[in-house]
């Protein structure tokens, strides 16, 4: 089962960075639904339910991927406009990355952890903390097959000289 899990992480990635390169919000939304197909598939697996906590899971974790869905799509945009700041990286355009990044993932981190206590109320701790760790393995694998993908700015400077 890891395997598997971990193939499907895998896909999520380079879907993601196949992503880099859409600028219409209607391929970014694309490829946002796409991503949310498969995760589901990935949190089924990992988050195992029966009868009525799976329905209120379900019903909680649709509402999460819709809130979600905006802030995976801020972080493709904040991917664009980071390969787009190599060329001219300044101290202020970093300065805005970083301090939007932060953004981002504060953002992310808030909305688990609502979804986190809608889901526990609705089931039981248990089941929260399975969604927790599930949502927060997927994301962990892929910001790390991102971040293997994506030289650095540090990299970049080096392989240029």
């Amino acid at each position: 089962m890891k395997i598997k899990v971990c193939l499907l992480t895998a896909s999520f990635c380079f879907l993601i960075i196949g992503a880099y390169a859409q600028t219409s919000d209607a391929e970014t939304e694309a490829v946002i639904n796409l991503l949310g197909v498969q995760k589901r598939e990935a949190v089924a697996k990992l988050v195992p339910l029966s009868g009525k906590d799976s329905v209120s899971f379900w019903k909680i974790y649709s509402e999460y991927e819709q809130k979600n869905k905006a802030t995976g799509k801020n972080r493709i945009m904040l991917y664009e406009n980071t390969a787009r700041a190599y060329n001219n990286m300044s101290p202020a355009a970093a300065d805005t990355l970083s301090r939007q990044y932060f953004a981002n993932r504060m953002d992310q981190e808030k909305t688990l952890e609502t979804y986190y206590n809608k889901i526990k109320a609705a089931t039981n701790a248990v089941v929260a903390f399975q969604f927790y760790q599930a949502e927060v393995y997927i994301l962990t694998q892929i910001r790390a097959q991102i971040m293997q993908q994506i030289p650095t700015y540090g990299q970049l400077m080096a392989a240029r000289k």
